[in-house]
This record gives C-alpha cells, sequence and structure tokens, in this order.
C-alpha cells in the first residue's frame, strides 16, 4: 500500500513539471529568452490627503476662569474684530471690587493733591486777617505799655496797672507768634518724606484697580482676532471655563483658505516651497483648486487625518505641508481634501517672495 502511494506522488510531481515547461515553451518563443518584469516607476505627482483651514488653524475660545455664562453677544457665521467682546460671565463680585478700588484710588490722589497744594485758599486768608488783628493788638498793647512806663516813672499809676499793662503786651506777642506759626505751617512746601509717601499711597492704589480690573477681564471673552464665529457651543445660564470639554465659541480666520496636507515618507524629499498644487474633494466632483504651496515642515510627524478609507495605511509618517489656495476658493473649513503637488522644479515660482519655511510647532 505504502508503494502504491509513493509512485502516484512521483508521478504528479512529473505531470506538473511537464505542465510548466510546456506552459513556458507557449508563452516564449523558441531560442528567445524569458522577459524581465517591467519596473513600476513613481508617479512624478505627490499625492496626499488633507484638510481645509483658514488663514489660521481654528481657534476654541475659552474664558480664563470657570463660571456661569451670563451673556453671549454673537452668533454663529458672523464676522468679528479682534478685541471685540464675544462672550460674558457673571462679575457682579468682580465689578464691585473695581468700583471700590476706584474710590480708594481717588482718596489716594486727593491726599496728594492737597499735600502738594497746601491748604486751601480760603484757609489762608482766613489766617492772613487773623495775624493781622493780633498784629494790630499787639501794636496797641505796646503803645499802651510804653505809656504806662512814662507815667510809672512819674508816680501818676500803681504798681497793679503797670503790671497789667505788660502782660498784655506779651499775650499778645505770644498770640501772634502763633498765628505766625500756624500760616508758616499751611504756607510751607509739604516734606519729602511726606510726599513720598502720599506717592507710594497712589501707586499702591493704582495697582490694587488693575488687579481688579484683570480680575473682571477674565470674565470676559474677547476675540483675539479678526474672523468668523462657525459655531457657539454654549449658551446663557451653562458653566463654562478653561478646563471645559468644549470651548465657548469657534473662531477661524477665513480671509483666505489654506490646506493642511500631510505627505507620506516616500515623497517628504520631494516636496519643497512654491510647488503649484490642485485640491479637489469627493463632495465636489469635477472641481478643481489651485494652490502653492508655502509652508513646509521640517519635522516628519504621526498626526495626519484619517480619510476612512478602506485601503488607506495606517501608522505612517508625514511632512505636514500648507498650501495657500488661490483666491476664490470658499472652500468649508475642515473639508476632507486630495491634494496633488507638482515636484518639477520647473513649476515652482520664484516671484513668491512670501514663502517661508515652517519649523512646526514649539
Amino acid at each position: 500500500m505504502k508503494a502504491a502511494i509513493a509512485l502516484a506522488l512521483l508521478l504528479s510531481a512529473t505531470l506538473g513539471v511537464a505542465s510548466v515547461a510546456t506552459l513556458k515553451d507557449v508563452a516564449a518563443p523558441a531560442g528567445s529568452a524569458a522577459p524581465e518584469a517591467p519596473m513600476v516607476r513613481p508617479s512624478d505627482v505627490i499625492a496626499a490627503d488633507g484638510v481645509v483651514e483658514g488663514a489660521r488653524p481654528e481657534a476654541g475660545l475659552r474664558p480664563d476662569v470657570e463660571g456661569v455664562l451670563a451673556a453671549l453677544h454673537v452668533a454663529e457665521n458672523r464676522e468679528v474684530a479682534g478685541g471685540e467682546l464675544l462672550a460674558e460671565l457673571r462679575n457682579d463680585p468682580q465689578r464691585e471690587r473695581v468700583s471700590l478700588a476706584a474710590a480708594e484710588l481717588e482718596v489716594a490722589r486727593a491726599r496728594l493733591d492737597r499735600l502738594r497744594n497746601g491748604e486751601r485758599q480760603e484757609r489762608r486768608r482766613v489766617l492772613e486777617a487773623i495775624e493781622k488783628t493780633h498784629r494790630l493788638a499787639l501794636e496797641r498793647a505796646e503803645a499802651d505799655w510804653s505809656r504806662t512806663e512814662e507815667l510809672f516813672g512819674r508816680g501818676a499809676i500803681s504798681t497793679e496797672r503797670r503790671d497789667r499793662d505788660y502782660y498784655a503786651k506779651v499775650e499778645s506777642r505770644a498770640a501772634l507768634g502763633e498765628v505766625e506759626a500756624e500760616r508758616a505751617l499751611v504756607e510751607a512746601p509739604p516734606r519729602p518724606e511726606d510726599l513720598a509717601e502720599a506717592e507710594a499711597l497712589v501707586k499702591a492704589a493704582e495697582a490694587r484697580l488693575r488687579l481688579a480690573e484683570a480680575e473682571l477681564e477674565k470674565t470676559r471673552l474677547r476675540a483675539p482676532a479678526d474672523g468668523r464665529i462657525l459655531r457657539a457651543y454654549a449658551e446663557p445660564g451653562e458653566v463654562v471655563g478653561p478646563a471645559t470639554p468644549d470651548p465657548v465659541l469657534l473662531l477661524a480666520d477665513l480671509s483666505r483658505r489654506r490646506v493642511r496636507a500631510f505627505v507620506e515618507e516616500l515623497d517628504a524629499a520631494r516636496v519643497g516651497l512654491g510647488q503649484p498644487a490642485l485640491v479637489t474633494a469627493d463632495g465636489l466632483p469635477g472641481r478643481g483648486f489651485s494652490g502653492r504651496v508655502s509652508l513646509v515642515a521640517s519635522r516628519m510627524g504621526q498626526n495626519a487625518p484619517q480619510s476612512d478609507a478602506p485601503g488607506e495605511y495606517k501608522d505612517l509618517y508625514f511632512r505636514e505641508v500648507l498650501i495657500d489656495l488661490d483666491a476664490g476658493a470658499e472652500l468649508p473649513v475642515n473639508l476632507r481634501v486630495r491634494v496633488r503637488i507638482d515636484p518639477d522644479p520647473d513649476a515652482v515660482d520664484p516671484a513668491r517672495s512670501d514663502l517661508v519655511r515652517y519649523d512646526g510647532p514649539d
């Protein structure tokens, strides 16, 4: 039985070799060598997947502090200017702190002005009038004392009268001296140490006001640059903050369109600045949008978008490229597209002096 099985296997192998030889004879004429397999040359066009974005990538806007959204001042698809107020949190305590700090600053500045300017003019005029009154009183007391001395020498008045006139003169001189000292104090310039203290109090009040205003500004959401509101994720009454999963608003600069393409590593060395590109999208059949490569990353990455195509390779390295589309390409932001780049050096536009090299994120 074993011998029969071995014989059958040997016969099958012999027939197989003969069949292969017969097929070779049919495929190639007698006396000619078998042709070599043709070499597959890679296409000259660089193909890559990409995504449409504005002049800058989309920006998710969140407030600096957590709180309840009080007002949303913009709607979706609206153009906004840089610095424009977009949304505001409930901020009554912060507003009151600003008002308190502003009042304290006014008090500190008033004290400094009073120190620099001295007493009011009305107070100075009052002191001047009082000084004149006491000076006249002193002159009258001195005149009385002179007559008293003369009469006392003649024995015409008593010692008691002489003493009374003498002390009246002394009291008048003391009262005048007191008024003169008070007026000199009012007229004197402020002492350097008092002035420095008042100025320091003003600076401290100004700093407290700036801190209060900064805390209030954290409750306000402003546009970082000109752009368009693509989407509003929150409504008044919701709790929002810097750590919430979704931003309050999504902003993009749509003054022009760009395509962020991801060139596979086999073509990474062939892509360069100024190369022309053609962009197509599955949702826009028969249409193409032209542009040129404006930025080329200096490092490879793995953060390419997935096209969900069955034959797409995963976990490949890509070189990130930005393509400036020509004017009039109003493609939707975040649209998945297919990019074809012409690496022909003759196709590069040398007049594009605005092209720069992009080294990737810091």
